[in-house]
């Protein structure tokens, strides 16, 4: 390169004749713009398409998950001229270890390397600069900052490049007088002569993945496959009841594309929960040492992801089968089917490009259900807490601890071939708009429940008091402990003109004692206190004194009865719980 750049130099100066004015720069400032100019002309020379090959591996096949990962098969013929070079022009960001290279059809792969070329390309000259660089050898009129005027045939024009790694943009005019040396900045306007080009060809950094195969033929593929975020399908289903026990339900998919254009692609949609062990590591592959360092760092923030968690990733796609026939006549679901504790619906000649949203219908189907009202009483402090809150912890508690409401749910057996996943679901009833709820996931054979709306219909009220105390009830540890006894009950009445199918529960601290009206009562583990004691702002409104737990707990009542319309009926409950 040197030995080139010293030539360059010796040839301005002996056809030119060069006359240097360049505002007083050092010499050395002088060599530096020449040597600019020799690298913008080497730039500008085209380059051989044997160094480029460029291909593309369009996507076959992508199998995707509802928490935005997607396994991706891109797949193409090996072209004769490739000589066993084959270029593709975007590097993915796979997942650790997913990503995997392969040949078929008599080929063998060697390797897939990705690294950083020069690539030259033409642009539109939208700058100042780009159009001195496209319009190099043109005879034109420039102005300076200072409005002086010249004439000549520009010989060279600074490199993007050089205006940007701090050196000196320069350009070089042959005048009449000799060849004029100006910083390019001083460029106020310039007038060319002549037909105007407006394409520049630029060099720029690319990131390339490099297949280099061997042996070959007619049937000779190569491809990729990895597991890369950014393509999800989000399902939702619309429930139209009948009034009667059936339910016409409907499952479309909403696909989300951010992740690469899709054309006449077979796309898999993926029900169930499988484990991945590596999704917050970046394949070195990718060449993105900040985003793998960060990704190595941090978990998924998500919450709608994790609302719709029952799906996840998995490996389904089979890339070494033989290619499907050109043509696309639509996307069409074809069914489904079971792959170990997955479930996949395909979708045919799916076109969808990076950014595109996509709506897709999947299946109709009929369920059974049946109507039934849930009543969940919420726990509540230890009655012996509330004295020591402030007054506008008593009102927050008062509001939390309101009269509950009945839900309506609608209980749907799957009978369906495929499971239900958790999605909105839409509920009609004969073609009218009832209420929007969540479709919880279910197997086939399982029950599910999806709540539509507040039985106001059906009321509740709700009494919970301190029914006895015994002082010094036990000793523990020299402390003497009192035993607190509580009753609760819970009241319903049925104002529908139909006969109800109720389910009430009501949460306790302490320990379960008695229950009435064919209830039944069990004391939990202190894990599942855990789970519910957290949507509780009270909770954390005391510290729990260390013995609390080694002589009380958790535990619930539940009841299942059938309330005639005008009916009601009272739930009795009994619990206790030791303080000091």
């Amino acid at each position: 390169m040197q030995r080139r750049a010293l030539t360059c130099i010796l040839t301005e100066c002996f056809v030119y004749e060069m006359e240097i004015n360049v505002l007083n720069l050092p010499c050395f400032a002088v060599l530096q713009l020449l040597l600019a100019s020799c690298a913008v002309a080497h730039a500008q020379a085209p380059t051989t398409a044997a160094s480029l090959s460029p291909s593309t591996l369009p996507v076959r096949e992508v199998t995707v998950f509802k928490d935005g990962h997607a396994y991706v098969v891109r797949e193409a013929p090996l072209p004769e001229a490739a000589s066993g070079r084959l270029v593709l022009d975007e590097l993915p960001t796979p997942v650790l270890g997913t990503f995997w290279p392969y040949a078929s059809g008599g080929a063998r792969l060697v390797q897939a390397k990705a690294g950083r070329e020069q690539v030259t390309k033409e642009v539109d000259a939208l700058e100042l600069g780009d159009m001195l660089r496209a319009n190099v050898g043109r005879k034109m009129r420039i102005k300076d900052v200072m409005n002086d005027e010249v004439e000549g045939t520009l010989r060279s024009a600074p490199s993007r490049e050089s205006a940007s790694d701090g050196a000196v943009p320069v350009l070089l005019l042959e005048t009449a007088n000799g060849v004029r040396a100006m910083p390019a900045q001083q460029v106020r306007w310039l007038q060319i002569e002549g037909e105007v080009e407006r394409r520049v060809r630029v060099t720029e950094a690319r990131e390339r993945l490099t297949l280099s195969v061997e042996g070959g033929g007619p049937k000779a593929r190569v491809g990729v496959v990895y597991v890369q975020r950014g393509l999800r399908w989000i399902p939702s289903y619309r429930l139209d009841i009948d009034g009667a026990g059936k339910a016409r339900v409907q499952m479309q998919a909403t696909l989300v594309n951010d992740l690469i254009d899709l054309n006449d692609a077979a796309v898999n949609l993926v029900i169930g929960v499988p484990s991945f062990a590596f999704e917050d590591l970046v394949d070195p592959i990718a060449l993105q040492e900040e985003l793998a360092a960060v990704s190595a760092r941090t978990r998924s923030q998500s919450a709608f992801s994790n609302a719709l968690s029952n799906s996840l990733m998995s490996q389904v796609a089979n890339y070494g089968a033989e290619p499907r026939p050109e043509g696309s006549e639509g996307a069409k679901a074809t069914g489904g089917s079971a792959n170990e504790d997955l479930y996949v619906f395909t979708v045919e000649h799916v076109t969808l490009a990076k950014g595109e949203r996509l709506v897709l219908p999947l299946r109709e189907f009929e369920l059974s259900y049946r109507d039934v009202y849930t009543l969940d009483v919420k726990l509540a402090p230890p009655a012996s807490m509330r004295p020591q809150l402030s007054s506008e912890q008593v009102l927050q508690l008062a509001r939390e601890q309101a009269a509950p409401k009945v839900k309506h749910v609608l209980r749907l057996k799957n009978t369906a071939d495929a499971p239900l996943t958790t999605a909105p679901a839409l509920v009609l009833s004969n073609g009218r708009v009832l209420a929007q709820g969540r479709m919880s996931y279910a197997p086939v054979g399982v029950e599910c429940d999806v709540e539509i709306n507040t039985a106001l219909d059906v009321c509740v009220e709700t009494e919970e008091r301190e029914s006895s105390r015994t002082p010094d009830a036990v000793r523990w540890n020299g402390d003497a402990y009192g035993l607190i006894d509580m009753a609760g009950v819970i009241t319903l009445r049925n104002e529908k003109r139909q006969p109800v199918e109720l389910e009430v529960r009501r949460s306790v601290l302490g320990l379960v004692h008695s229950v009435g009206a064919d209830g039944q009562m069990k004391q939990l583990d202190l894990v599942a206190l855990g789970n519910e004691a957290s949507t509780h702002s009270w909770w954390g409104w005391w510290s729990w004194p260390y013995w609390w737990f080694h002589f009380n707990g958790y535990g619930e009542f539940r009841w299942k009865l059938t309330l005639a319309p005008g009916a009601s009926k009272s739930l009795d409950a009994a619990w206790r719980y030791y303080w000091r």
